[in-house]
């Protein structure tokens, strides 16, 4: 069905709403109750939205609006709000008004709009250099172990990996029940909160676990998000595609959403400069992308897409240097956990112009990928990883089934196929 028609009354609101600055519209919902987070041209429809909501439906009268006093005093050439006098009245939590004219899903998701996000110098428009992809640590009974955590986030800023990608791909996170993700969000943002960008992944194959996932990372001040879509029942079009990330984005209003495109896994392919074009009006909490495939046109367009404004992370190691090569400044991998010297020193040589040294890094981490590729085999990419993770110095524990562990036979031939290509002298 087509979105419902706006009445007089919020005809008028709107008028009002979108003569204020952005400083006023946020004075405004703080004063009716919300705890909105920085305001600018790609969110300000959805705050508008909800301010509107705010002031044409409560609990108990949908007659009358209540009213929003301005905390700042009005600027130069700024009219007056005619609703800017008067008492509140207690309002009833609504879902956020989606501006796509599309029809209208059964899911509606009203969030909880306390958390002011902890990760107050994150800037989503800067973001740059290496993202770990992080394992999950398990101990020798298959239960997450938290403990390690620390230890982990301590061992990955020695290799200069500033920032976190928790509970993705690497993560095992589909393998995770919801409050085990949460418990390991919670640890890494407590741990590393203050010293890395922690990104909490929060994608399932429910929408309403991604929702409750997207606002338990906002609450416990995640400095973004991102959300792979469902890989079982997928979206059918780019359309639905767009619906579902409005809803996961009104879950956590507050926070940046990384759509996470991972075609060779999920089966999920649309054209993501489309779904970033789209993510302009229809997705306000979308700021990028984390892009894991070998697409690198589609990968420069998306780079480009609306005068560069959407950070796109590329997610595939074996592949570093020509990303940099296309314009990316970005990456985001499994490799980064126990290559993140290596990595850092590709940037390096990158940015000073010494391609020659930047593609023998490059080299050198394709020689660890293609022995991970090998063990994978056995364990599954993860299972390898982890095994490569320990011999580097730092153990995770086994994966998770069906994912298997090496074999203590396998993981001494690992071992020594590492030290073939030199890998304990340069990673």
């Amino acid at each position: 069905m087509p979105p419902k028609k706006r009445t007089r009354k919020e005809a008028d609101l709107e008028g009002e709403y979108e003569s204020y600055t952005n400083e006023q519209l946020r004075d405004a919902l703080k004063n009716a109750g919300k705890n909105p987070g920085p305001i600018d041209a790609a969110n300000r429809k959805l705050y508008i939205n909800m301010l509107i909501k705010t002031q044409t439906t409560t609990e108990t009268d949908t007659t009358t609006p209540s009213p929003v006093v301005l905390l700042s005093s009005p600027e130069k050439g700024y009219k007056k709000s005619k609703i800017a006098s008067g008492s509140s009245s207690p309002l009833m939590r609504t879902p956020l008004v989606a501006t796509r004219k599309l029809p209208s899903p059964s899911f509606s998701y009203s969030p909880t709009l306390t958390a002011e996000p902890k990760q107050k110098g994150f800037d989503v428009t800067k973001i740059e250099g290496l993202t770990a992809a992080t394992f999950t640590p398990f101990a020798s009974d298959g239960e997450v172990n938290l403990r390690v955590i620390r230890g982990y986030a301590d061992f990955l800023l020695k290799q200069g990996v500033r920032s976190v990608f928790v509970n993705g791909t690497t993560g095992e996170g589909v393998s995770l029940t919801d409050e085990e993700r949460k418990l390991v969000a919670e640890e890494w943002l407590k741990v590393a909160g203050k010293r890395m960008t922690v990104i909490i992944h929060v994608g399932s194959m429910s929408l309403k676990s991604t929702c409750d996932l997207a606002m338990h990372a906002e609450q416990n001040g995640a400095a973004a998000i991102g959300a792979m879509p469902p890989s079982y029942i997928k979206p059918p079009s780019l359309d639905s595609l767009v619906l579902y990330l409005q809803k996961v984005g009104e879950a956590a209003p507050n926070t940046p959403l990384f759509y996470y495109h991972i075609p060779v896994l999920t089966g999920v392919k649309f054209s993501m400069e489309d779904l970033l074009k789209a993510a302009v009006t229809d997705i306000p909490t979308l700021r990028g992308l984390k892009y894991t495939d070998e697409d690198m046109m589609e990968f420069t367009r998306c780079l480009a897409c609306e005068k560069g404004s959407f950070p796109i992370m590329y997610g595939r190691d074996e592949q570093l240097l020509a990303s940099l090569a296309m314009g990316g400044s970005s990456a985001i991998g499994t490799t980064y956990n126990y290559c993140g010297l290596l990595n850092n020193r590709l940037l390096k040589y990158f940015k000073e112009g010494d391609l020659k040294s930047a593609l023998r890094e490059q080299r050198r981490s394709d020689d660890a990928i293609m022995i991970l590729r090998k063990y994978a085999s056995i364990a599954g990419g993860v299972g390898a990883g982890k095994a490569i993770l320990k011999a580097r110095g730092f153990d995770v524990g086994p994966p998770r089934l069906p994912l298997l562990p090496l074999s203590v036979e396998d993981y001494g031939s690992l071992v020594t196929d590492l030290k073939s290509i030199g890998f304990f002298d340069w990673a």
